[in-house]
C-alpha cells in the first residue's frame, strides 16, 4: 500500500511538472482582429508565402503537398525557390488545390544566395560572383532578390556590394539559428501545441530591418519580403549540411511555416482563376512594392491601407514621388488591441501613434518611408513587427542600383595582345584561327563528371597593366572569365556577359577581383587569359568564342 501511495504521488508530481511546462511553453495564439468594413481591399489582397523548396532540391515535399499546406493555411499562392542554375524551364503557373503555385530559383553565387523570380529559363548556367548573377537575372528580365542577409553562414548570406532588385527584410529559417538551447526547447515543445505561433515565438526583429534594408533604400528603390525559406524539412542536405535531425523528419512542416507568417500582395482586382494571368497580376504587384509582409501568428487577418496624398492625387504603396514634394503619408489598419503603428524614414522613426490609423505631413520629401504596426507583448528580443510595407519614395529610387559593369567603349589602339595560344584542361579539347587581328576559338569541355573543365585563350602582356579593352562575340550567350596571372601564379578576374552580335567592353585592372589569395597585385601580371569553364558551361558544352579586337592600356 505505502508503495502504491508513493507511486500515486510521484505520477501526480510529474503530471503537475508536465502541466506546468506545458503552460510554460504554450506560445500565445494569433489575436482576432475585427476586419469587418474592409471587404473591398480584403478580396483585393492575396496572401501568400515566397522562399519555398521542394523535394527538386532539398525540400521534403513535392509541390502538390505544398500547395495542399498552403491551401490548409490559408494561403492562395506560393512561389517554390529551389536551388539550382536557372537552366531549368520554370513550371508554368498552376492553380493546385486552389493555390496558385509559381516556380522561380535560388541561385548560389560566390557572394551568398540570389532568388530570381518572374524569369525565363537561362541560356547558360547562372554562377560565379554576385555581381554576374545579378546583371544576368536582370538581362533576362528577372527580378532579383537577395537571400537570407542575416544568416550566420557566410556561403548562405548575400553579402554582394550589387543593390539587389529586393531584399529578405525576414528569413524564417535563419531566425532559429540565433537563438539559444532554451528558447529552442520552448519553441520545440510549444510546436506540439500551436505550431506556427512556436515558430513565430523564435522571430525577433531583425538587423536587416533595421540596418541592411534601409541602407538599400537610402541607395535606391528596393523591394522587401518576408522568407519562410520553407523545407518541410530536409530530405537532402546538399545545401545546408549542418541542418538538425528535426529537419529531416519534417520539423518544422510547410503548413506551420506558412501559418506563421506571409506576404501579402494587393491587386487592382480579386485574383481570375486564369493561372497565366493571375501570376502576371503578382509578379507586377510584386515589382512595383505592392506588397507587405505580416506576421500572422500574432494576429489575423492583417489588412493594410498605405497611401500617400500630394493635391488632388493619391497614389498606393510602392509610389514614387519627387524629391522635395509636400505630401500627406496615411496609414490605416484594422488593428487588435494593444497596437502602434509606426512610419519609418530609410530606418529611423519618424512618427508613432496607438490605434488603426496615423496621418503624416511630410514637407520637401525626401528618402523611403514604409510603415510598420506592432502589438505589444508579443515575442521576441525586440519583437518583429506584426505588419511591414513597403515604402513610398520621395525622389530618388527610380530603380535599383545597376551592378558595375565594364563600360562600353571604343578599342584603344594602344598595345595588341598576340600572340593568342590555347590553354586547357587535358580532357578538353580546342582549336584556334587567327587573322591579322582578330582570333577564333572552337572549343568542347570535356563530357562526363565534373572535372574542372576549362579552355582558355591566352597571351602574354608587359606589366604594368592597366587596362584590359576587348571586342567579343559568341556563337550563342556566353559568359567568359577575364583574368589576369602573375608569374607566381595568382591571378584576379572578373566574369563579363558576351552576346553572339558583338560585345565592346573597357574592364579597368582596379575591378578584377582576386581569385583565392594571389600574391602581388594585378599591376604585376604577365598574362591575360579568357576562361570559359564550369562557373558558366556545363560539361560537354560545344561553343564558338571570337575575339574580334583587343588592346591593353
Amino acid at each position: 500500500m505505502r508503495n502504491t501511495r508513493r507511486l500515486l504521488r510521484w505520477t501526480l508530481i510529474a503530471l503537475a511538472v508536465g502541466v506546468l511546462f506545458l503552460w510554460w511553453a504554450m506560445p500565445p495564439a494569433a489575436r482576432r482582429v475585427d476586419a469587418s468594413g474592409w471587404d473591398d481591399l480584403a478580396r483585393r489582397t492575396v496572401p501568400g508565402a515566397f522562399h519555398i523548396h521542394t523535394t527538386r532540391s532539398d525540400g521534403h515535399g513535392d509541390r502538390g503537398q505544398i500547395a495542399a499546406a498552403a491551401a490548409r493555411a490559408g494561403l492562395q499562392f506560393i512561389i517554390l525557390t529551389d536551388h539550382g542554375d536557372a537552366t531549368r524551364p520554370p513550371d508554368p503557373p498552376a492553380y493546385i488545390d486552389g493555390v496558385l503555385v509559381l516556380d522561380a530559383v535560388e541561385i548560389s553565387t560566390a557572394d551568398g544566395h540570389y532568388v530570381a523570380i518572374d524569369m525565363p529559363r537561362a541560356p547558360y548556367p547562372l554562377g560565379g560572383a554576385g555581381e554576374a548573377v545579378a546583371e544576368d537575372v536582370r538581362r533576362l528580365g528577372g527580378f532579383g532578390i537577395a537571400a537570407h542577409p542575416d544568416s550566420p553562414k557566410p556561403a548562405l548570406r548575400w553579402s554582394s556590394s550589387v543593390h539587389p532588385d529586393g531584399i529578405e527584410w525576414l528569413n524564417l529559417d535563419s531566425e532559429w539559428r540565433d537563438e539559444t538551447r532554451g528558447q529552442l526547447v520552448r519553441a520545440a515543445a510549444g510546436y506540439l501545441l500551436r505550431q506556427g505561433p512556436a515558430l513565430a515565438s523564435i522571430l525577433d526583429r531583425p538587423s536587416a530591418l533595421s540596418a541592411r534594408w534601409p541602407a538599400l533604400l537610402a541607395a535606391g528603390r528596393t523591394i522587401g519580403l518576408a522568407a519562410a525559406d520553407a523545407h518541410g524539412g530536409v530530405g537532402r542536405r546538399q545545401e545546408d549540411p549542418g541542418r538538425s535531425l528535426a529537419g529531416l523528419v519534417g520539423i518544422p512542416g510547410y503548413e506551420a511555416s506558412f501559418r506563421a507568417l506571409s506576404n501579402r500582395v494587393i491587386l487592382p482586382r480579386p485574383l481570375s482563376g486564369d493561372a497565366a494571368a493571375d501570376a502576371r497580376a503578382i509578379y507586377t504587384a510584386i515589382r512595383a512594392g505592392s506588397v507587405f509582409s505580416a506576421i500572422d501568428s500574432q494576429a489575423a487577418p492583417a489588412l493594410l491601407h498605405f497611401s500617400v496624398e500630394a493635391g488632388f492625387q493619391t497614389a498606393a504603396m510602392g509610389a514614387q514621388l519627387p524629391g522635395d514634394a509636400d505630401a500627406t503619408l496615411v496609414v490605416r489598419a484594422p488593428v487588435p488591441p494593444g497596437s502602434r503603428i509606426s512610419l519609418v524614414r530609410n530606418g529611423r522613426t519618424v512618427t508613432s501613434i496607438d490605434g488603426g490609423e496615423l496621418r503624416h505631413v511630410v514637407t520637401g520629401g525626401s528618402g523611403a518611408y514604409h510603415a510598420e504596426i506592432a502589438i505589444a507583448g508579443v515575442p521576441g528580443d525586440p519583437p518583429v513587427p506584426w505588419i511591414v510595407s513597403n515604402p513610398i519614395y520621395f525622389g530618388g529610387g527610380g530603380g535599383a542600383v545597376r551592378p558595375p559593369a565594364a563600360s562600353e567603349a571604343p578599342l584603344a589602339a594602344n598595345i595588341p595582345p598576340f600572340p593568342w595560344r590555347i590553354e586547357k584542361d587535358p580532357a578538353s579539347s580546342a582549336t584556334l584561327r587567327t587573322g591579322a587581328t582578330d582570333a577564333t576559338l572552337e572549343f568542347k569541355l570535356a563530357d562526363g563528371a565534373r572535372n574542372d573543365q576549362f579552355v582558355a585563350l591566352a597571351t602574354d602582356v608587359k606589366p604594368p597593366v592597366t587596362g584590359i579593352n576587348l571586342s567579343l562575340a559568341g556563337d550563342r550567350p556566353m559568359r567568359v572569365s577575364v583574368q589576369l596571372r602573375s608569374p607566381a601564379g595568382g591571378r584576379w578576374g572578373r566574369s563579363l556577359y558576351v552576346d553572339p552580335a558583338g560585345t565592346s567592353i573597357q574592364v579597368p585592372v582596379s575591378s578584377l577581383a582576386p581569385i583565392g589569395t594571389p600574391p602581388g597585385s594585378a599591376g604585376e601580371a604577365t598574362s591575360l587569359l579568357l576562361v570559359v569553364d564550369l562557373t558558366n558551361a556545363q560539361p560537354g558544352r560545344t561553343g564558338v568564342l571570337r575575339v574580334l579586337a583587343s588592346a591593353l592600356k
